[in-house]
């Protein structure tokens, strides 16, 4: 006997495929860089607030915990305002990250 093959449509329960948190938060983190013209604090500040809304950390990883990362991996930096207050902002390789996108 030969194999026969069934023609149609095979639905299944969407399995979304594995992300880190960081990954998972970059992606959004990305977004919202891109719409608030690169402000760090800003975004952060979105971020923030869409975790508290759809829970997008635990207590395993925070939103600080993110920055950590962000900082260790070279995306953002500590830098002087111009008003001379310290502050962070987004680096070279961040921008690099829009070019990707767009």
């Amino acid at each position: 006997m030969k194999n026969e093959f069934r023609k149609g449509f095979y639905f299944k329960q969407y399995e979304a495929p594995f992300q880190s948190p960081f990954d998972r938060l970059f992606e959004v983190f990305k977004e919202l860089i891109t719409h608030t013209s690169g402000d760090f604090d800003e975004a952060i500040d979105w971020l923030r607030e869409l975790d508290k809304e759809y829970k997008l950390t635990d207590s395993s990883y925070t939103i600080d915990d993110f920055i950590e990362d962000l900082k260790k991996k070279g995306y953002i930096r500590e830098e002087l305002k111009e008003d001379g207050s310290s502050g962070t902002g987004i680096t070279a390789k961040t921008e690099l990250q829009f070019a990707n996108k767009l």
